[in-house]
């Protein structure tokens, strides 16, 4: 199958009594850079964090009784795209679906080669955005160039972070973070070393995705609440606008819902391996600085 996505890093909720009949289907979205998660019954989507979004959602093994759990989504979310796996005949669904805006129904048990037409139905809708797909690609692209064994992001990293950022808007990325009990501090506590980490990650993937290559020279956390060791993370970061080589973004980091930690940068554009860029310690960084900080943040 050839997707057609290069790694959106949008999210997709299947759910599903027999998951292990969508696991083709699955892999194949995982292929396309998708984050898949799926479900059981329609209670467990609903616990999930509503901040985390989703792009669409696929209803599976429900039978000619999918109305009542359609009607249970759409309650909760009048905008959330749903797709159905069905093995009724075209006539029968329609009269089971009339009036609640389904995508065209999937086959009932859907594989790879289902994922195409899948997609062409979000794009049919304006679900799936042409910029975030660009972004990903120049982010994908400029991590491998320029910093492929990063120890917040490389997946391979033996003692890394192993963050996967993925481009979310024009201007944003997003990775999740478990907050193992290895990366504590304080008992119970994520290391503040380890958030701070995590956020400038963020940015710099930002960066990254605008298909620039920059290095942070000014850098400013606040710890809004402890990072409890054991709950899973949000990293958002955000570009918020650039002054010639020098760049400002944002970000956060949720968990449970709460934003635990903020930060502000300013990244200077070029490479931190070339000796003719300034440094800290180096020649010319005390001019840079002065210029990162003529405005503060």
């Amino acid at each position: 199958m050839t997707c057609g996505i290069k790694a959106p890093g949008l999210r997709l909720a299947l759910i599903s009594r027999d998951p292990d009949r969508l696991s083709g289907f699955a892999e194949a979205l995982r292929a396309c850079g998708f984050r898949v998660a799926v479900f059981r019954d329609v209670w467990g989507f609903q616990q999930a964090d509503p901040a985390l979004g989703w792009l669409a959602v696929v209803l599976h093994g429900q039978g000619s009784g999918f109305r009542d759990s359609v009607e249970h989504l759409i309650t909760s979310d009048p905008f959330l795209p749903v797709a159905v796996a069905s093995g009724m005949e075209a006539e029968a669904f329609h009269e089971a679906s009339e009036g609640l805006g389904l995508l065209e129904p999937l086959p009932e048990h859907p594989g790879a080669e289902a994922v195409e037409s899948f997609l062409e139905g979000l794009r049919g809708i304006g679900r799936l955005d042409p910029r975030i797909e660009a972004a990903q690609a120049r982010l994908d692209a400029m991590a491998q160039r320029h910093h492929p064994h990063c120890v917040v992001c490389w997946e391979r990293h033996p003692f890394g972070l192993k963050v996967d950022y993925l481009a979310t808007g024009a201007d944003t990325v997003e990775g999740l973070f478990g907050c193992g009990a290895s990366y504590e501090g304080y008992r119970g506590v994520l290391h503040g070393g380890v958030v701070s980490s995590l956020l400038d990650g963020a940015m710099a993937a930002c960066i990254l995705a605008r298909g620039v290559e920059a290095y942070t020279v000014d850098l400013r956390i606040r710890f809004r609440h402890a990072v409890d060791v054991g709950l899973p993370a949000l990293i958002r970061g955000t570009w918020a606008g650039g002054e010639g080589t020098i760049h400002h973004l944002t970000a956060t980091l949720e968990q449970g819902g709460k934003v635990r930690a903020t930060a502000r940068a300013k990244f200077f554009e070029g490479s931190p391996d070339q000796p003719s860029q300034p440094m800290p310690g180096g020649a010319g960084v005390r001019n840079l600085l002065r210029q990162a900080r003529k405005r503060p943040l």
